[in-house]
């Protein structure tokens, strides 16, 4: 009908122009729109220089959306350490069957991308947890520049009783906060879930994004050059530590840590630290610590090594783990010049300073057992348990006590260890764990260029076989066997790839150990690779970002 109109006011000479007008575009209109997209230029004028009545009515349009992609143009943040980031991936193009621009900015004008998930509120998630009112455990790893996310609270908090839906709800929208995340940051359901219509009701953004939005490649059978090696190693002050607090020593570390008063504490406590060896053995000691290991180097087994220490709770994408050169006594050698252990004896329990002991090991893997006084050659720090601790290899941290005075040879029938955390649904939740470090969600990286990924690779107590990467979502996986690996230390692994189109490009990483066992949840990244920098003038600073949950409304401060 609209045509019948135009025909109408344009007269017979208006219709013999069009007509001659169509006969000279037709065979550009008639061409397949595949086949011509490469000769449009992006950013040029919609159907390149054919021109053709009421042409004038798509320009306007496709400059309509162009605008709308400048004032919608998804958040570029500069984290302290130089690193530019963001999280929502450009458009590069309009893949909708509806062509009336080069892009409709899907992402943010219409899912509000940039506004969703916590990141959106919480630029910084490490320095938000490390500054709540209440002190949280120290979760955040700064050497290996691991970066919180929701899946890691989730595997703590509901996986260890507490219902986290219930809490962070709570949270989000009690007395205190409610006016803070509901007004202060225009927060609703759909800053933290998606509406779905796949029967799976709400879900969390951040676990879906990365299927929702558009501007992703999507790259099958990833290629790229990876290496492994077990031999990396950390300083004292790099090795993580969760500073739990559970009782009076615990306190005294916490505030003598950095998270409190940062002071060394004196050295007359080593000095004056007696250490005793009871229970099950035929001698019993008690011996002043500088005693005991004098004795041990003169008998020259003293060993220094370099060994791993992985926390029970370490999430995919966690910083519960580090590895470093110890330096300690065999446990076997200590109870030998006890005497030795009686017939009837299965295990040994390790006694921290204040007579409790949280745990022990079996009986089994003695000779896997250290008393540490160094760490990287130098005397313990407060925060790892000066002046002594325990350190049990192909265990997790949760028998790594502190400030032990003392083993207890025992005839306890202990349960049987399972090392890793299991979930309410009886699943190894980080066993295997691979993890990438280093790389913040929608990091910007060079298009055309290699970039190197970087992370761990660990099972507790089962070797790890392979290391796997996916570019599709998980449609296919690229394995790299990694040979005979040693349970008592981490695999530190790289993967260099080259992104040949610009874009953002999403990184899954698994693994599997030598039983078979495969990660129970991939750790993904997302990175947009450009092939121009960002400017000065897009980039927000970070500590300019005010994040609603620290005290008194302050910038996030960025702990990377």
């Amino acid at each position: 009908m609209r045509n019948m109109r135009l025909k109408a006011a344009l007269g017979m000479a208006g219709v013999l122009a069009m007509t001659a007008a169509c006969c000279v575009v037709g065979p550009a209109l008639a061409a397949d729109s595949a086949s011509t997209a490469d000769e449009i230029v992006r950013g040029g004028e919609p159907d390149g220089d054919v021109q053709y009545p009421g042409k004038e009515y798509i320009v306007e349009n496709y400059d309509k959306w162009d605008k709308i992609a400048e004032e919608y143009a998804p958040e570029i943040i500069r984290y302290s350490n130089g690193q530019l980031v963001q999280r929502t991936p450009t458009e590069y193009e309009c893949p909708h069957w509806m062509q009336q621009s080069w892009t409709i900015s899907y992402n943010t004008y219409y899912l509000d991308a940039d506004n969703r998930g916590c990141n959106s509120c919480h630029a910084d998630m490490n320095a938000m947890i490390e500054n709540m009112e209440y002190k949280h455990a120290t979760i955040d790893n700064k050497a290996l520049e691991t970066y919180s996310d929701v899946n890691q609270c989730i595997s703590c908090h509901r996986d260890n009783g507490d219902d986290f839906g219930r809490l962070i709800h709570a949270i989000h929208y009690n007395e205190r906060s409610g006016n803070k995340f509901a007004e202060g940051s225009n927060g609703t359901c759909q800053s933290c879930h998606d509406a779905t219509a796949d029967g799976n009701g709400m879900q969390l953004w951040d676990n879906v994004k990365h299927e929702a939005l558009q501007g992703i490649n999507k790259v099958e059978n990833v290629q790229g050059e990876f290496a492994s090696t077990q031999d990396k190693v950390q300083t004292q002050d790099e090795l993580y530590s969760y500073d739990f607090v559970h009782g009076y020593y615990d306190h005294m570390r916490y505030a003598c840590g950095p998270n409190g008063l940062d002071i060394d504490l004196p050295q007359s406590m080593f000095d004056e630290w007696e250490f005793t060896v009871d229970g099950n053995v035929n001698a019993p000691y008690t011996k002043k610590l500088p005693e005991l290991v004098a004795e041990a180097e003169a008998a020259g087994v003293v060993v220094t090594k370099p060994s791993k220490m992985v926390c029970e709770l370490n999430p995919i994408g966690g910083g519960g783990i580090g590895q470093a050169e110890i330096t300690g006594i065999p446990v076997s050698w200590l109870i030998e010049k006890a005497g030795g252990y009686t017939e009837d004896t299965n295990s040994v329990r390790v006694i921290r300073a204040d007579g409790s002991s949280r745990s022990g090991f079996d009986l089994s893997v003695l000779d896997k057992g250290y008393l540490v006084y160094k760490i990287d050659g130098e005397y313990l720090s407060a925060r790892h348990g000066f002046p002594v601790m325990h350190w049990q290899e192909t265990y997790d941290a949760q028998i790594f006590s502190k400030q032990i005075n003392g083993y207890h040879v025992s005839s306890d029938v202990m349960k049987e260890r399972v090392c890793g955390q299991v979930n309410q649904e009886d699943a190894h939740v980080n066993r295997p764990n691979v993890t990438v470090c280093g790389v913040p969600e929608g990091l910007i990286i060079q298009n055309g260029k290699p970039f190197t990924f970087n992370g761990y690779a660990d099972a507790f107590d089962h070797p790890m076989k392979t290391v796997e990467f996916s570019m599709d979502g998980g449609e296919t996986w690229t394995s790299f066997d990694v040979g005979d690996v040693d349970p008592a230390k981490w695999l530190w692994w790289s993967f260099t790839f080259t992104p040949e189109k610009e874009g953002a490009y999403v990184l899954s990483v698994r693994g599997t150990d030598v039983d078979g066992e495969v990660s129970y949840r991939n750790h993904e990244v997302l990175v947009n690779a450009k092939d121009e920098m960002p400017s000065e003038d897009e980039i927000t600073e970070i500590g300019k970002i005010v994040d609603p949950a620290m005290a008194d409304g302050d910038a996030s401060g960025d702990q990377q």
